[in-house]
């Protein structure tokens, strides 16, 4: 007589880590002080004795202070982000400011190192710019030029739902 015996499969894993929570995420207070940007911009700032809070893809993870710009966006469309800089200057776009995992796109050296810049494609909603710099001894004055082009519908703000651009016409009754 055969008897079933009930078996059990132990599927275990082990999960390593490296670095910390810290290294992942950028501390919030970074995200506090964005300036605002729209299509068209065109801003001087300085990364000078500015904290290193936050880390990109490229430049050697951008290993200096940064300064955050809030980019916003009514309609999807192909951003290009122009960087002059007097140091060795880096760009990043992310979609969550404190979440390095969000970023979409990064530039070090676009004509040389004190050039960044970046071609890419946003939807609608704000998006989050970083200048940085390459390595702890790259700051200075930096100049940031915003243009967008639409490539996509205006998102409607009607208060009270869809624009009636988005409506189906509406049947003659008989």
């Amino acid at each position: 007589m055969n008897l079933l015996r009930p078996a059990y499969i132990v599927l275990a894993s082990l999960l390593a880590f490296s670095g910390s929570a810290a290294s992942q995420t950028a501390p919030a207070n970074v995200c506090r002080t964005t300036t605002d940007l729209y299509d068209g911009s065109t801003v001087q700032g300085s990364t000078a004795g500015l904290s290193d809070r936050a880390h990109a893809s490229c430049a050697r993870q951008a290993l200096s202070g940064e300064r955050v710009y809030a980019l916003h966006l009514d309609q999807p469309s192909r951003v290009s982000l122009r960087v002059a800089a007097d140091y060795d200057v880096a760009v990043y776009v992310r979609r969550d400011c404190a979440d390095e995992v969000s970023e979409l796109a990064c530039n070090d050296d676009l004509e040389d190192a004190r050039h960044a810049g970046l071609d890419v494609d946003l939807g609608v909603g704000t998006w989050f710019v970083f200048v940085d710099g390459y390595d702890s001894d790259s700051s200075g004055n930096f100049t940031l030029s915003v243009s967008a082009r639409p490539t996509g519908p205006r998102l409607s703000r009607a208060p009270w739902g869809p624009s009636v651009a988005n409506r189906a016409p509406s049947r003659p009754s008989s």
